[in-house]
């Protein structure tokens, strides 16, 4: 698959896909500003998905529907949908279209078998740590790991404040703490920034004992490996 215009399904997290979007053009190895991908975003009023998935809202699918088939409309190769509780209803994307959609668990999935990771603690929403969405597309043997139930709801806070906008800097202070602080369960090998509004705020520099495995960079780095190289000049 060779991936010259990309479509992004926004609403899904605002600042997240700003943030994706950002680390896409910062990713690519350009030199002039026609070496960049085209990129389609369309960004549909999605109703929340952790409301949904926890009985408490309207489903998002009609929303995310409508944003995947303008996006084909408008010519694109693929389409990434960053965010990772939305891959929830990746299929039902993936089912309306006739295009790619590219699967931010998988890539994920494989990053962390590539680099050998077997015990990952996944700090990920309420909704994606209880239906498990990584795990179908971990390398057999992988055992994962999440947080304690205080940590959870830390997790959780951190993320809806990247949502609601609260100041970057205090948020990525307390994630760091997050993370140095753990525990993690024994054996644990890595720590996967499994929510798109943790690498919002992620961390500079290591934080903790644990490296951390961020799944914007990997999507970028999914859409990137498909990219035609440039024609030289």
């Amino acid at each position: 698959m060779d991936i010259r215009r990309l479509g992004v399904v926004g609403g899904v997290g605002p600042l997240a896909v700003a943030h994706f979007y950002q680390r896409l053009i910062q990713l690519t190895p350009a030199v002039e500003d026609d070496e960049h991908l085209e990129v389609v975003l369309v960004a549909e009023r999605v109703p929340s998905r952790i409301a949904y998935l926890r009985g408490v809202g309207p489903s998002p699918v009609p929303a995310l529907l409508r944003a995947a088939k303008h996006l084909e409309a408008a010519g694109v190769d693929a389409l990434v949908i960053p965010s990772a509780t939305t891959h929830a209803f990746r299929d039902d994307v993936a089912r309306a279209v006739g295009v790619p959609v590219l699967d931010l668990l998988a890539e994920v999935g494989a990053v962390l078998a590539g680099r050998g990771f077997r015990r990952p603690v996944f700090l990920a929403t309420a909704p994606t740590a209880r239906l498990r969405l990584y795990e179908p597309h971990l390398r057999a043997g992988t055992r994962p790991l999440y947080p304690s139930a205080a940590a959870q709801r830390r997790v959780d806070a951190l993320i809806d404040g990247v949502k609601r906008g609260e100041p970057v800097e205090t948020l990525r202070a307390g994630l760091a703490e997050l993370i140095a602080a753990g525990p993690w369960p024994i054996g644990a090998d890595c720590v996967v920034l499994a929510c798109t509004e943790l690498p919002v705020i992620a961390p500079r520099g290591d934080v903790g004992p644990l490296p951390l495995v961020d799944v914007t960079e990997v999507l970028a780095d999914a859409v990137l490996a498909r990219r035609p190289l440039p024609a030289r000049r």
